[in-house]
């Protein structure tokens, strides 16, 4: 395996089982020239913890997380983010969300994540984003 270039360590919070197993079988068939480290998590306390022990190369993070903020705002990644800088963690960040409220995706941005992903997932923008987070080239798609 001489084009793999190491591992990249991505953690994926999310409060729904079937996106976790979904994105973790996605991530670790993008060919970025690295093999995807996936950790996964349905619960912020937990993710919190695992982050204030293990580095992680990339975070994909719900915007709907039970448990924390505003239950009726459906934003609380926003305040998870925020948590996440006030441990110190600088790793990028993308947004997840089900729904496609254009301020929700723009107050995400303009809180510091690297980019906005709308569920059902659109894998080659998936694709693209995840690379572009890390620095590497998307897996070329074909159109012939």
């Amino acid at each position: 395996m001489s084009t793999v270039n190491g591992t990249k360590r991505v953690l994926v919070i999310d409060d729904q089982p079937r996106v976790l197993e979904v994105l973790r079988d996605v991530l670790a068939s993008f060919k970025h020239g690295h093999v995807y480290d996936i950790t996964t998590t349905p619960s912020v306390v937990e993710a919190l913890a695992i982050l204030q022990r293990e580095g992680f190369d990339l975070i994909l993070l719900d915007m709907v997380m039970p448990g924390i903020g505003n239950p009726v705002a459906r934003r609380q990644g926003l305040e998870v983010m925020k948590r996440i800088r006030d441990l110190g963690v600088i790793t990028p960040i993308l947004m997840m969300s089900g729904d496609y409220e254009t301020q929700k995706e723009a107050d995400a941005l303009i809180e510091g994540a690297v980019g906005y992903l709308h569920k059902p997932f659109d894998l080659a923008k998936l694709d693209v984003l995840v690379a572009r987070a890390l620095g590497v080239e998307p897996h070329a798609q074909s159109n012939s």
